[in-house]
Formats: structure tokens, sequence, C-alpha cells
């Protein structure tokens, strides 16, 4: 697969590699307070990459709670391995989120932090992503940066990435909606990006913009 290919290729990169700063920490953190990311909660993290976020999210939900931690890259998860494998409560999959097999409602959370925008068929990830939900929980999509950085970073790298983008709002909510999830929160600004949404019906349905 060429896009795995391209990630084994970039595991030792610095952006991949290097420890998260103090500022990004404090995002991190912010994000799990708003996904509801806590003691117990069972959390899927596609795209786990090196394992930075694995860990934290390991230690936020704490010996009962379990994160697993998925990625196409066998390279990655080397490291991944390295840094959150000896956790009891992580589970490491080397495989493409399409193709996990979990019973449905196995997570409380799904965390797509820095993945989203390199899912081939986003509108197929999207589904499944529902299916494996419990129906009062919350799917995460969020970056350190913002969507215009994003998206021309990743035309720049050329390669396998250089069409993966982050869609447009109103492109997202429409996606979002065929898979029967509705959008809770939302900002896109210069120093971050943050979407969450929960299965219809369920979330207050407040967006910020």
């Amino acid at each position: 697969m060429e896009k795995a290919a391209f990630f084994d290729r970039s595991h030792n990169s610095d952006w991949a590699l290097r420890d998260y700063n103090d500022e990004e920490i404090g995002k991190l953190n912010f994000y799990m307070d708003l996904a509801g990311v806590t003691t117990g909660s069972k959390v899927l993290e596609p795209g786990c990459g090196t394992g930075r976020f694995t860990a934290m999210l390991a230690k936020r939900v704490g010996a009962e709670g379990e994160v697993v931690a998925v990625d196409i890259s066998s390279k990655m998860l080397e490291e991944c391995q390295r840094r959150a494998g000896h956790m009891s409560n992580v589970r490491i999959l080397n495989a493409a989120v399409e193709k996990i097999q979990f019973p449905k409602h196995s997570f409380d959370v799904i965390f797509c932090l820095c993945v989203f925008p390199h899912f081939d068929n986003k509108q197929e990830v999207l589904r499944g992503f529902h299916r494996l939900m419990q129906p009062s929980g919350a799917l995460v999509i969020a970056h350190l940066e913002g969507s215009r950085f994003l998206n021309r970073m990743h035309s720049r790298a050329g390669g396998a990435v250089k069409h993966d983008r982050i869609p447009p709002f109103a492109r997202m909510e429409q996606i979002l909606g065929e898979a029967d999830l509705r959008i809770g929160s939302f900002w896109d600004k210069d120093n971050g990006y943050f979407l969450l949404a929960r299965p219809k019906g369920k979330g207050s349905g407040d967006v910020i913009a």
C-alpha cells in the first residue's frame, strides 16, 4: 500500500517522534476533556502513529479503561510499541481502520488525532465509526493546527499524501450526516482544529465556529 509505505519512510521524522511541548499537552488534555475521555473509558485511536498520544490516552483512562491503537504503518507501530506497548490497558493493531473487527458499540470515544485527512474513503470510515461507537459515544477529529495550514502542508509534502485534505465544514457536516452522526462542537483556527460528533439524537448540537 502506497500510503503505508509513505508513513513507514517517515517514522523517524521529527514530526512523528518529538515529544509534545507544554502547550500541545495542554491542548490535548482540553480535547480529551471535551470528548469525555475519563477513567474507565474505552477509546479507539485510529492512526496512532508512534504512540505519543496513545500513552496520554492510556494514562487518562487508567487500568479500568482500554485504548486500542491502530495504524497501517508497521514502522510507526514499532515506536508505538516502545512508548506504550508496556501499558496493560493498550492494544496495538497493525491494520487499516476500515478492516478492524470489533463488536457493535465497543467504544465510548473514537479519537482521530492528526489522521482524518489520510482516510481515502471517509464515508466508509465514518459509517464504521458509527457502528463501533456507543449510542452516547463521541467521535473526535482533531489537529494541533488549522485546516488551512494542514491542507497546504500535505500538498507540499507530495507523494501519497498530496491529495489528503480536511474537507470544508459543509462537506464534513454532510458526510457525518450520511453516517448518522451530528456535529456537537467545532472550530477551525490557526492554532488547532477540533470537531466532536455524536450519533444523531445525542448531544447539544451547538456549533462553535
